[in-house]
């Protein structure tokens, strides 16, 4: 997400944020701190780098390398993951945290045919590396590597036990720890307002049916991008990735429950995806609703009802008449099981689309209407993303 920027920018914009943010965090700024404004240890040196490549028989990474000639420990991460331990206290997990490699050896066992994913439990602890120094603990895959040498990390947490939030080296890990550093402390940051415009200039290539933005959008979600939240339930239906349901706590209680495509478009598209029997979050619409109060509440209950009722919605795309009146003809052609032609002139009809807010990504009621639904298959929904629709 941040990849625009280097090591040194993105550490001094952070130690400058974590002084502002000192109280709400527990972090301790001493008088040198506040006067250079970096929070960061000194560089490891070269021979501290060898020296621990030596013990742990292992070349570091480049990203992680990169960090240590900058900073040799980090006094910041999320939650109660404490800070990154300087090169010369990394170690393997069951040297570093003996209590944690114990409990989850016990925890899963030991023999190997008991074992569970290999991406977790024991084999993970027995080949991992201990970067925190708190209470969850961040770790450094050794066994996952990509074509570009980079090692993932992965967090272990108490109030979730068991490995989440991979990342592919350690640049993307601790970014991830500074993205949850900006969501809940740092709201009102330059890197914030930094995310916001890159999530506007993907949303933008993505009306015109360039898909090279959508991990932008993803990844904003983590910094705590309302937009983002909802972008991503209209990319997740749409690539079959997840259903909607998986986003309608935040979208609920975000400020955006009142959004025109909410109340049109996306709403509707998460009381379908919950009323299906197959979702797996089906408690998920109900806590929605009782989260969500005033009008907006009351239309989820409205929709819930006609959904458990009829088993069905229809969509009225009114907001963009041009659409609308194409989409009376898509109806008969899929009525008369001429799924094909049906789907062809929908693409055709695209550009005369318009959203209803930023918010608003495709017509989602292509989706979860009840005529043109069915013809919507996963090819199609790509291929929907992938042409362009209407201007932002």
């Amino acid at each position: 997400m941040l990849e625009h920027l280097g090591w040194t920018e993105l550490l001094r914009r952070w130690s400058g944020e974590a002084i502002a943010y000192a109280d709400s965090i527990a972090l301790k700024v001493t008088p040198e701190m506040r006067a250079s404004g970096w929070i960061g240890s000194r560089p490891a040196s070269a021979a501290d780098i060898a020296a621990a490549q030596a013990r742990l028989e292992r070349a570091l990474p480049s990203s992680y390398r990169s960090f240590l000639a900058i900073a040799d420990g980090w006094p910041v991460l999320s939650f109660a993951f404490g800070g990154v331990r300087p090169v010369s206290e990394v170690d393997w997990v069951a040297a570093a945290e003996p209590e944690l490699y114990e409990v989850v050896r016990d925890t899963y066992g030991d023999e190997d045919d008991d074992l569970p994913d290999a991406d977790d439990g024991p084999l993970l602890m027995r080949r991992s590396l201990m970067l925190s120094t708190g209470t969850d603990y961040f770790l450094y895959d050794t066994g996952r590597s990509g074509a570009d040498g980079e090692w993932d990390t992965t967090c272990w947490t108490g109030w979730h036990p068991g490995a989440g939030d991979r990342r592919p080296s350690f640049r993307a890990g601790l970014e991830l720890h500074y993205a949850s550093f900006v969501r809940f402390e740092a709201p009102d940051s330059v890197t914030h307002a930094d995310v916001a415009a890159r999530v506007e200039e993907a949303y933008q290539r993505a009306l015109r049916g360039d898909r090279g933005g959508e991990r932008v959008i993803c990844e904003a979600r983590d910094f705590g991008s309302d937009r983002a939240d909802a972008l991503e339930a209209q990319l997740g239906v749409l690539t079959g990735q997840f259903s909607a349901t998986s986003s309608v706590l935040r979208l609920g209680r975000g400020g955006q429950a009142a959004d025109p495509a909410m109340l049109a478009d996306l709403w509707p598209m998460v009381a379908v995806a919950a009323a299906n029997p197959r979702d797996q979050r089906q408690r998920a619409l109900p806590q929605a609703i009782r989260d969500v109060r005033g009008p907006v509440g009351n239309l989820l209950r409205s929709l819930a009802g006609q959904c458990q009722r009829d088993g069905w919605l229809v969509a009225d795309f009114g907001y963009a008449p041009a659409f609308a009146a194409a989409m009376e003809g898509v109806r008969q052609l899929a009525r008369a099981g001429r799924d094909a032609e049906a789907f062809e002139a929908i693409l055709g009809a695209l550009p005369s689309w318009r959203p209803l807010s930023p918010l608003h990504l495709a017509p989602a009621g292509l989706i979860w209407d009840r005529d043109l639904g069915r013809i919507m298959t996963g090819e199609r929904r790509e291929r929907l993303l992938a042409t362009a629709r209407g201007s932002g």
